[in-house]
């Protein structure tokens, strides 16, 4: 059984923002416990992001749930994406493997539109479908050559965009799946260097 899904939410800036993290698609539906970014509690990036503001996650469903993750956002200037903005899916799978991009989001689109943002992150790499993969497919879409190098993460390069440069990070994925490699204690150390590397001065 295949499916075609329009991202959900697009993308959330808040107005200081300058890391936008990237992820590939949200999740089959049925795994949602809000309606928001990383729906799906058994994923770690709430509680890493929480980690790294210092904030207690209280709320795991409904609205309370996402304006508490809006903030977390907020105070850290970091906004949210995907590179999938149209898919397939693969038997209601939640699995990147079973989502195939059909149309990618406008990542130039969301730099002309927030010209503080000056560093990309992106939450997955491995596999024929990552939130990186799509972002190299979305570049040469653009004309745009870019190889990322290889090694272990956190993996750093860059691109120049309209007289401005952009800094790409690939980081560890906070799946449940990857972290049964990867322990909480790295990501977390992992994703506060990339976070709060150009944002020292938090509201």
């Amino acid at each position: 059984m295949q499916q075609e899904e329009f991202h959900p939410w697009k993308w959330f800036v808040p107005k200081k923002a300058t890391t936008l993290m990237i992820g590939t698609f949200p999740p089959a539906k049925r795994n949602w416990s809000y309606d928001f970014f990383y729906p799906n509690k058994q994923n770690l990036f709430w509680n890493i992001m929480a980690a790294v503001a210092g904030i207690e996650l209280k709320h795991f469903s409904g609205e309370e749930a996402v304006n508490e993750r809006k903030n977390i956002l907020g105070f850290l200037n970091v906004a949210i994406t995907d590179m999938g903005n149209k898919i397939i899916r693969n038997n209601n799978s939640s699995l990147d493997e079973n989502i195939f991009p059909l149309e990618f989001m406008d990542i130039f689109k969301i730099l002309d539109e927030n010209p503080q943002l000056n560093k990309l992150v992106f939450t997955s790499s491995s596999g024929p479908s990552s939130a990186a993969k799509w972002f190299i497919q979305y570049l040469k879409s653009k004309n745009i050559e870019h190889k990322f190098p290889s090694g272990p993460k956190p993996l750093k390069s860059g691109i120049h965009y309209k007289e401005r440069k952009v800094d790409l990070l690939i980081l560890y994925s906070p799946s449940r799946r990857a972290s049964n490699r990867i322990s909480f204690e790295l990501l977390f150390a992992m994703y506060k260097s990339a976070i709060l590397s150009d944002t020292q001065n938090l509201k």
